[in-house]
């Protein structure tokens, strides 16, 4: 049995809670924290829950906890992961992994030091429909991958409260939705090494005043655009939108020489994969996808699974903080108004 803590009890945390008591010969939670002690103590009540914290380094000290969910907002994830992994704790953050490429490579170093699973919390790398181009691509069947695309346009899906501001959350529309996006494009493509992007973000709807927040209190980006380039030689298209004027649409797409594949989360049919030459590329969609899925009690069995059996972090950070890699270049490309470098680390 693998006594859980929940740190940060918002709106995440039920998800991450519930897919803990669905297993209750394997995991129980133990103990939540939130600075909001009144908010910790009603939650620990309602799950059945013995400790309820304000500091979670209080939390850090049972010995019987074995492994933590960290649901707090994105700029407090860096900190209370890497504390939990030197306390000696398995670590489930939630996306994205953390609100700046320099903190998230400080949780993978962490991660490292300590050989404790530090896994981020990406549900869509469970789609079955991810899993079924991910399987196709192993198989060789889109040849060299030289092209790729993470679009999310959403048409009208401004979140308030932490979510815009860059104080709580580092960034906007990038690193709240278009993350999903982006991940599962590069986790297609075999995490490639960002070299160099090219990106644009910008507050276009922020400052209106119909909307359900603070036009004061926004300042991150709602939209945004980039072009990356890789190592390999690939280069990904990748936008996002929390609110535009066209319907909406979201799509992971990859071209190879020999082949594609066409993920459409939301729309039917969602896959579409095609393998052959010039003249004859024909489609291989298959009726019966994996076993997969984007419910939050899936990736909470992957993690636990993981811990059960000593196996390697489902969703490792080493390549996850590439995400937060090409954020903060998009943000730098915006101000300099020109392409910039990308350094990988190397955790060899």
């Amino acid at each position: 049995m693998i006594g859980i803590g929940i740190i940060g009890t918002g709106g995440i945390s039920h998800a991450h809670a519930d897919g803990y008591i669905q297993l209750p010969d394997r995991a129980e939670i133990l103990a939540v924290a939130d600075i909001d002690y009144d908010r910790a103590k009603s939650v620990a009540n309602q799950w059945g829950v013995k400790h309820a914290f304000s500091d979670y380094q209080e939390m850090l000290k049972l010995d019987q906890i074995g492994a933590i969910s960290v649901c707090t907002y994105t700029k407090a994830h860096a900190q209370p992961s890497i504390d939990a992994l030197n306390a000696g704790k398995h670590v489930l953050v939630e996306k994205p992994m953390a609100a700046t490429a320099a903190e998230g490579i400080q949780m993978a170093k962490a991660s490292r030091k300590n050989n404790r699973i530090l896994m981020v919390g990406m549900k869509w790398r469970f789609m079955p429909e991810v899993l079924a181009t991910k399987a196709f691509i192993e198989n060789s069947k889109l040849g060299d991958i030289y092209y790729a695309e993470a679009i999310g346009w959403q048409h009208r899906g401004i979140p308030g409260q932490s979510f815009i501001r860059k104080e709580t959350a580092g960034g906007g529309a990038f690193m709240d939705n278009g993350v999903y996006t982006l991940d599962t494009a590069l986790y297609l493509m075999n995490h490639p090494k960002p070299v160099a992007v090219t990106g644009s973000s910008a507050n276009i709807f922020g400052h209106f005043a119909d909307g359900e927040w603070d036009p004061e209190q926004f300042n991150v980006e709602d939209f945004g655009t980039a072009l990356i380039r890789f190592e390999e030689g690939m280069t990904l298209f990748f936008a996002h939108s929390w609110a535009i004027n066209f319907r909406e649409q979201w799509q992971i797409r990859i071209a190879g020489n020999h082949g594609s594949a066409e993920i459409y989360p939301f729309s039917d049919p969602k896959l579409r994969l095609m393998h052959g030459g010039y003249n004859d590329l024909t489609e291989f969609t298959p009726e019966d996808l994996p076993e997969g899925s984007i419910d939050i009690s899936y990736e909470i069995k992957q993690f636990v699974n993981a811990i059960e059996n000593k196996l390697a972090s489902p969703i490792p950070a080493d390549t996850f903080l590439y995400t937060n890699l090409i954020f903060d270049a998009i943000y730098q490309s915006t101000n300099l108004g020109h392409e910039v470098k990308v350094d990988t680390p190397d955790f060899s």
